[in-house]
């Protein structure tokens, strides 16, 4: 005779003259199948995956539940038709077992088929989980899947159709004690539970790596926006140092073209200027690009250093005026490099397009800012040759980017009776906005 799942517990016994238990009990009760065939059955209901088979089920999930509800047809085919062979038992197991094909796509109808079949087999007198244990596997995958799968309304509709189900069957059965309701009612509810618990752990994944995205896309963008920000900072360092320094130097070397035979002396001494000036600019682009620790000549630039830059273009041929108020000692290194940076480009463009012109820089240190105007009355001899047209302009942006860092504003505008005006104003302690 076929093998049949007993009620003792005990496994299996054979014969037909058992009397019929109550359901799923036959396929649950411990021992009733061998220990291997349980921990697969208990992997299927919680089993994260891992490897290969976790990449398979991600990349084709709907063929491989296909091969699974194949499988387990197939299974509840072969243990009916080694059983009684009733054609209603086969059709009540495929019916039970062809749902795992749709537990992913449509978790609540496959929960419904298959739920349904049981207690219509069991009202036939189709005894199909006594015969084989591929019915009972399908039934929890498919009442595990409607729980992973589907939000939570659904989830719980076809948790509450299982039972009702499962518990209306019961009368079919010869043993219809209260331990058959609670033990009924606990085997399905166990992998609604057990599914629920790995949904919602699935979901905090999804969600911490979605906050992992995020939070490396932040990430890069800062970094990205770093990259720039210094790009930014030494290109203006650059073109200040190099702007003052290559304008100084071709004036004064022009100067020394016209005076070299006429008063050779004064020619000498201007070439030594102009080696100091090519000299100073060179160490502070070697201390901007990092190849150097400290500068090599000099201190960094400061408003301290403003009476050297006056008398810089002073030998360059721009007649400045220079006045300072105030103490500008123990300025933040910030808003002394910036206001320095400004008078500096400023006294620059006056030597490149107005040289000889009568120019007043004056620099006033208060309590709240630092406020620098350099101005001149207008262009006595153009200069060129200095500035070329593509590079118009650019220092200007410049000078208002580096105010703008400081938290202050810069405006550049021509005079009404001619020349240029050049205002800016750095706060010594920024405000902070409040939304």
């Amino acid at each position: 005779m076929p093998p049949r799942l007993g009620t003792d517990g005990g496994g299996i016994v054979g014969g037909h003259a058992e009397p019929r238990t109550s359901l799923l009990v036959r396929g649950y009760l411990p021992g009733a199948m061998p220990y291997g065939q349980r921990a697969a059955m208990v992997r299927a209901m919680t089993e994260d995956g891992a490897g290969a088979l976790a990449q398979l089920l991600r990349a084709r999930p709907r063929l491989v539940d296909s091969a699974v509800a194949a499988v387990l047809v197939a299974l509840g085919a072969g243990q009916v038709m080694a059983g009684d062979g009733a054609a209603t038992a086969l059709i009540i197991s495929v019916a039970m077992t062809a749902p795992v094909a749709l537990r992913r796509r449509w978790p609540l109808p496959a929960v419904l088929i298959g739920w349904s079949a049981l207690f219509v087999g069991e009202g036939l007198g189709a005894d199909v989980t006594s015969q084989g244990y591929a019915p009972v596997i399908a039934l929890i995958l498919t009442v595990y899947s409607v729980a992973v799968h589907a939000p939570l309304r659904r989830a719980l509709v076809g948790l509450v159709a299982a039972l009702a189900l499962v518990w209306g069957a019961i009368p079919f059965a010869a043993s219809q004690t209260v331990a058959d309701f609670a033990f009924t009612g606990l085997i399905t509810l166990a992998p609604w539970l057990a599914g629920r618990t790995i949904r919602d752990r699935q979901l905090r994944i999804t969600e911490l790596r979605r906050l992992a995205r995020e939070l490396e896309h932040e990430r890069e963008e800062r970094a990205r926006e770093a990259r720039d920000a210094e790009r930014s900072r030494i290109a203006r360092e650059m073109h200040d140092v190099l702007a003052h320094a290559v304008s100084v130097v071709v004036v004064q070397l022009g100067a020394v073209e016209r005076i070299m035979e006429s008063d050779p002396d004064k020619a000498r001494s201007m070439v030594a200027s102009v080696r100091a000036t090519a000299k100073s600019a060179l160490a502070e682009l070697r201390f901007l690009l990092g190849l150097d620790g400290v500068p090599a000549a000099g201190p960094r630039p400061s408003l301290a250093r403003l009476g050297d830059l006056a008398d810089d273009m002073r030998a360059a041929g721009v007649p400045v005026e220079l006045t300072v108020r105030g103490s500008v000692g123990g300025l933040p290194p910030a808003v002394d490099l910036a206001a320095y940076r400004i008078v500096q480009e400023s006294l620059t463009n006056v030597m490149r397009h107005a040289t000889g012109a009568p120019t007043r820089a004056l620099v006033v240190v208060d309590e709240d800012a630092v406020r620098v105007t350099v101005e001149n009355d207008g262009a006595v001899r153009p200069a060129s040759r200095v500035n070329p047209p593509e590079r118009a302009g650019y220092g200007l942006i410049g000078m208002a980017e580096r105010a703008r860092l400081c938290g202050g504003d810069l405006e550049a505008e021509p005079r009404p009776g001619g020349g240029f005006r050049v205002q800016a104003r750095l706060p010594l302690v920024r405000a902070v906005s409040v939304a």
